[in-house]
């Protein structure tokens, strides 16, 4: 085990004393007062009490029955984006799964991929596998495992309309596989949202298709993207969902959004339903933002629109 910067956690277990507990089986790393701004893709949010990378599934129980003991708050992150950790940091555990718990494997059904892994080499692998289905996903700046509890997607897919079944973590370390049609998806939600479950892994049921045709079907998601999104950028993703009927970047372009700054947080001027962080913002700026978005198109077009970024942590 790693430790880096020991000091004190929630009231009754310092650092130190869940450092000496961990160290007698954690094999990955645990970091104290670690900054989320350097773990999410809007690189914002202070300190967490604990940040663990653990290396296996039993690194995993260990932290979790912990938790589960002591009464800690746990939060598992994947790449950190679709989440705005606030400035005051979080009080309990956070548990990144990457960069393990990536493991991608082919069958004749398409894919077992680990929660982990981050979208973009789940698409690569499949393109250079021969499986078509996840070309919907380029573009989208996170890992399987949030993918499949958020039911991320775009305009021309989701992530739950491939998902066959999911293997699950229950809270007292036990693994189960649960059937895709069993996990209710939704549109950007899911029965796994809000639950005290742990994705593992997934098996998504997946197309053959020629490598040459997946690639172009890329490209072409890829370049229609970039020409309208700020890909590459400090965001989180898109800020909302769409309400019914229209998409939300519509309703804040139309409304007059775009170029608004609070801080140094900015409504896209490529795409109004994305806020970038255009180098020294706080998540204070950015919920601001989020905020005065939403009365802006509450005003103008009488719908209040609801966040699609997770808003997590202490403010």
């Amino acid at each position: 085990m790693t430790l880096v910067n020991p000091g004190t956690g929630p009231e009754g277990v310092t650092g130190r004393d869940l450092a000496r507990e961990l160290g007698a089986g954690l094999k990955g790393r645990l970091l104290l007062d670690e900054p989320m701004s350097r773990h999410t893709t809007l690189r914002v949010g202070g300190p967490a009490d604990y940040l663990v990378f653990p290396q296996d599934l039993d690194d995993l129980r260990l932290v979790l029955g912990l938790c589960r003991r002591e009464g800690i708050p746990a939060k598992c992150l994947g790449n950190g984006s679709n989440v705005l950790f606030g400035d005051k940091g979080f009080r309990g555990m956070v548990v990144k799964l990457t960069p393990r718990f990536n493991d991608i494997h082919f069958n004749a059904e398409g894919v077992v991929v680990g929660a982990g892994a981050k979208l973009a080499a789940v698409v690569e692998a499949a393109a250079v596998a021969g499986w078509s289905g996840l070309e919907s996903t380029v573009g989208i700046p996170g890992t399987m495992g949030g993918a499949i509890v958020t039911n991320a997607g775009t305009d021309t897919g989701s992530v739950g309309d491939l998902v066959a079944e999911a293997l699950l973590l229950d809270e007292s370390g036990q693994e189960r596989w649960v059937q895709g049609k069993d996990l209710a998806y939704g549109y950007r939600s899911s029965a796994l949202a809000g639950a005290r479950l742990v994705v593992l892994a997934a098996r998504l049921s997946l197309t053959p298709s020629p490598t040459s045709e997946i690639r172009a079907k890329i490209e072409r998601l890829r370049i229609k993207r970039s020409s309208r999104q700020p890909l590459g950028c400090r965001t989180a993703g898109s800020t909302f969902k769409n309400p019914p009927g229209i998409a939300a970047g519509k309703l804040l372009d139309r409304a007059g959004a775009k170029g608004k700054t609070i801080g140094d947080a900015q409504v896209s001027t490529k795409h109004a339903n994305f806020i970038v962080n255009r180098g020294s913002a706080t998540a204070a700026d950015v919920r601001a933002l989020m905020e005065w978005m939403q009365d802006l198109v509450e005003r103008v077009h009488g719908i209040r629109m609801e966040p699609e970024v997770e808003i997590v942590g202490e403010w």
